[in-house]
């Protein structure tokens, strides 16, 4: 309930290579777009014109084809209502599905010197590809398949960002350790995410024995907060799986 959406009827084509030609026309054109203290952001999302078998939903990588989850559309608000954080600072997403719906907010407001964005899955990197070519920006987005378990550190980035990912436990420590590579060392990283059970705090955990610092934020947002009291009384609501909660990672 934080960004609406939006069919677009015209594929809104930014930039016309050929070779994307096919790739736009396979896919359903959304305007995703929000309104922070009277002012509105959008970014515009192809979402591929396929059903998902059940073989497609399992696994750590096939998840982020699915749907853009509510961690990161939580992630991308907050990002809207924090640009300040994001200016001059070079910025990644890591784990950004098929949308890297807030990496590109950022690339687009948040008046970053670089912007990268990443999934481990070459489907959801050939969508946000495309997906980039359906945008403007005023500076160039990187947008390339990143595995956290074979991440070979060359740059160290101010700004990390990453929703959802830390549900499998088997994924847990790859992330950690790549988020030790690739945080520079007076870099912050903004992780969104539900308790799911304990995966949340065993992160967190995990997390402080590899030397990180982590602030747990509960209620980071006026906005968000309130929608969330709205919910609690709905018997499809559950806090623990469906409220994402902000942790702010740093190393000092």
């Amino acid at each position: 309930m934080l960004l609406k959406t939006q069919e677009l009827h015209v594929v809104p084509i930014m930039s016309p290579e050929n070779q994307y030609c096919d790739q736009f026309k396979k896919r359903t054109w959304y305007k995703y777009s929000t309104r922070v203290n009277g002012t509105d952001y959008f970014i515009n999302v192809g979402h591929r014109n396929r059903t998902f078998s059940a073989e497609d939903l399992m696994g750590f990588n096939n998840t982020g084809n699915v749907c853009i989850w509510p961690s990161e559309e939580t992630l991308s608000y907050f990002v809207c209502s924090n640009l300040g954080h994001f200016l001059n600072k070079s910025v990644i997403e890591l784990g950004g599905g098929m949308s890297c719906l807030a990496g590109l907010f950022v690339a687009k407001y948040g008046n970053a010197t670089s912007v990268t964005v990443t999934d481990g899955n070459k489907l959801s990197v050939d969508n946000v590809q495309t997906t980039i070519k359906c945008n403007e920006f005023d500076i160039e987005v990187k947008c390339h398949v990143f595995k956290w378990s074979s991440f070979e550190p060359s740059y160290q980035y101010d700004v990390i960002l990453c929703a959802d990912c830390l549900f499998f436990d088997d994924a847990r420590a790859d992330l950690i350790e790549c988020l030790w590579n690739c945080l520079a060392n007076d870099g912050i990283a903004y992780i969104m995410a539900p308790e799911r059970g304990d995966t949340l705090d065993k992160f967190i955990l995990q997390s402080e024995s590899r030397g990180f610092i982590c602030k747990k934020i509960v209620n980071y947002s006026t906005v968000v907060w309130e929608k969330r009291l709205a919910l609690l009384d709905n018997c499809d609501y559950n806090d623990n799986i469906h409220y994402p909660v902000l942790i702010e990672v740093t190393k000092f």
